[in-house]
């Protein structure tokens, strides 16, 4: 099927111009599928950002390669207009091509201004409908038109009643739509002026996928209540209480919504919820969002993820939305498998896991460079949390901000977090994404990398210790803001400082701050554990339930802090495949899942000796840098040790959850 990368990989055969500049302000290189065809064709493609980290790694990576006879051919990628890429090296100029790409060249007739705000993601969808679209350029209003109707599958003049409203918005983020800024207002302003649909919140209801979920979780209890009664969806008038305006009944029961909910209370944005007489509703569709008894809830949600998780199993044509996405699910099976599963569901998890994993090791070891490379305006990277702390400063500099990193905490372990202040019913809402770690998944590499905001070829002399971090954070904050009103702390192992202690702290630092805090718990409990997953998933639940974590965040959030929280990596349950000794100072690091080599050669000679080993690219790492990583759940052990651990490339390990928590 055409594609719009066809237009620009016809620039790109295999085998061509060993050097070549391109412009491309709508950032059409970071499309995951393009960059991997770019590869597939012998194409590595480098951005062009900070000067001298660039020049670092042309000579270091490409210069060097073509000088020893190498065929290697390279992309430099700016991301702005004309005028920066005459600001480019003269010696690149003077040797590479220059071409440029835009959206407004892959569609001429549309506005340039409207295209650059939808998601590179829809733009297969518009380019699919080419011959749709206008013969001649046309305005703003007429292009957010056609993007609703072409891209989103959106016709707001159609959309007469509430059924028809609940059903689009249930599709657009159940499909994650994410409307630009544009299209929404365009849409809401249609919807507005009809009468019928005058009490839909519709703009807040659109903005944000989990204020959706939240109006839907509320307004589920009340259709069950009303069916049960056998009264008419709109017949009568209800007292209840509810956060999120807009109508109290909705029709779920209607025939094209099904689906979606079914799937949306198998996937977890809707939980089920406790009422009277549920064998009411035994055999009925609507079961899937009751609570028949409480002590049978875990297997039902097992069971049904596990059917979930086998039908969607990753296969080479996921990017990396879909593997964040699907890390979720995944996470949220594994724990509650390990919590409260039977030795059956602890089997079926493991036969599962072994080519799920294997599918992720190959899609990383291809995409990873891609991965580094995207841009940081959405978060993909956990270096890039700290260009997401900036933008904050930047549209507010009143606002303080504090970043929680828990050390070596995984997506399952926060999901046991989260589900422990769902129990304790503390007044706290989260918004949930993923990162990718960096590889490999180390502490010393990656949460050096989220404070110093940057990758770790740009702290070669310090990614064998954190002694450095602190410094790392706060010169981080010096070169990118240059404000003297902005102050920067950094503190670790928080959890060990007395409260009332930690509490005059905060309250003796001058505002606007930003905050970098390491929580070690997490990490502590993993390399103590000796009784496996259960037992740590065990032991995280009784650290939550001494409060501390819960206090922390109300002290923030009630000082009117911006609180984030996220990981370094994550950990996984591995068992020895056989260990090296006697090697002394050859590997700098010698850790269960990963080994550091100063050499390629010894690296070589290590992986001879180490059958379930993999050699992992040095990408973004320090010169004299090579890791060697332990494949699927393996460990550098003595032959059927057990230990969690981490520093490899399984799902587990390198996918770390990214957390908003506001108050409820």
């Amino acid at each position: 099927m055409a594609s719009w990368r066809d237009e620009i990989l016809r620039d790109f055969s295999p085998g061509g111009c060993k050097l070549t500049i391109v412009g491309d302000p709508d950032k059409l290189f970071e499309e995951v599928l393009l960059g991997q065809e770019l590869n597939r064709r012998g194409y590595e493609i480098v951005y062009f950002s900070d000067p001298i980290v660039f020049r670092y790694e042309y000579e270091k990576e490409y210069r060097s390669a073509w000088d020893a006879g190498k065929p290697l051919n390279l992309i430099v990628v700016v991301l702005e207009g004309e005028k920066e890429i005459d600001n480019l090296p003269y010696d690149l100029l003077k040797r590479a091509r220059t071409l440029r790409y835009s959206l407004a060249r892959i569609f001429p007739t549309l506005s340039y201004p409207i295209l650059q705000k939808i998601d590179i993601a829809l733009l297969d969808t518009l380019y699919v409908k080419k011959k749709m679209l206008p013969l001649n350029p046309v305005g703003d209003t007429a292009t957010i038109d056609i993007i609703l109707k072409l891209a989103y599958g959106l016709e707001p003049e159609l959309i007469d009643t509430n059924e028809d409203m609940l059903r689009e918005l249930v599709r657009i983020h159940y499909q994650h739509l994410s409307l630009d800024e544009f299209s929404a207002a365009r849409f809401a302003s249609v919807i507005k002026k009809k009468p019928q649909l005058e009490k839909w919140p519709i703009d807040i209801l659109l903005r944000d996928s989990n204020t959706f979920y939240e109006f839907l979780q509320e307004r589920w209890p009340l259709y069950l209540a009303h069916k049960q009664n056998n009264e008419l969806l709109d017949s009568i008038t209800i007292e209840w209480t509810l956060k999120i305006p807009g109508p109290k009944i909705l029709n779920f029961a209607e025939n094209a919504l099904r689906p979606f909910i079914d799937n949306l209370f198998t996937e977890g944005m809707l939980k089920p919820v406790a009422i009277e007489a549920p064998e009411a509703f035994l055999g009925s569709w609507e079961q899937c969002g009751i609570v028949v008894r409480k002590e049978e809830l875990a297997h039902s949600r097992i069971t049904k993820l596990f059917h979930h998780i086998e039908s969607h199993i990753p296969n080479e044509t996921f990017d990396y939305r879909q593997w964040q996405d699907f890390a979720w699910h995944w996470a949220e099976l594994s724990m509650l498998v390990e919590t409260q599963g039977t030795s059956k569901e602890m089997q079926d998890l493991s036969q599962i896991r072994a080519p799920i994993n294997k599918q992720f090791e190959e899609w990383l070891t291809r995409s990873f460079k891609l991965l580094i490379n995207l841009s940081p305006a959405k978060p993909i990277m956990v270096h890039h949390v700290h260009r997401m702390l900036e933008r904050q400063f930047e549209e507010s500099e009143a606002v303080s901000s504090a970043l929680i990193v828990i050390d070596g905490l995984s997506i399952s372990q926060w999901i046991s977090i989260r589900q422990h202040f769902e129990t304790h019913k503390t007044p706290l809402k989260f918004r949930e994404s993923a990162l990718f770690a960096w590889v490999p998944t180390l502490t010393t590499i990656s949460r050096q990398a989220i404070f110093a905001g940057k990758s770790p070829l740009n702290f070669p002399n310090r990614v064998e210790t954190t002694a450095q971090e602190e410094m790392l954070w706060k010169q981080s904050w010096e070169d990118t803001t240059q404000s003297k009103a902005l102050h920067v702390y950094y503190k670790k192992e928080i959890e060990k400082i007395n409260r009332q202690e930690f509490s005059d702290n905060l309250d003796a630092m001058r505002e606007p701050l930003v905050a970098g805090f390491v929580i070690n718990i997490v990490d502590e409990i993993m390399h103590n554990n000796i009784l496996g997953i259960h037992d740590m998933q065990n032991s995280l639940r009784t650290w939550l339930e001494q409060g501390y974590l819960e206090w922390l965040l109300d002290e923030l959030i009630k000082r009117r802090y911006s609180v984030w929280i996220t990981s370094d990596h994550g950990n996984i349950e591995c068992e020895g495949k056989g260990r090296l000794s006697g090697e002394g100072i050859l590997a700098i690091e010698r850790g269960e899942r990963v080994r550091i080599y100063t050499s390629q050669n010894l690296r070589e000679a290590a992986a001879q000796r180490l059958g379930f080993s993999r050699e992992w690219q040095p990408i973004g790492l320090p010169n004299n840098y090579y890791p060697l990583l332990a494949t699927g759940t393996s460990a550098f052990l003595n032959e059927g040790e057990k230990a969690i651990s981490h520093g490899s490339i399984c799902l587990e390990e390198v996918l770390v959850p990214l957390i908003k928590v506001e108050r409820n």
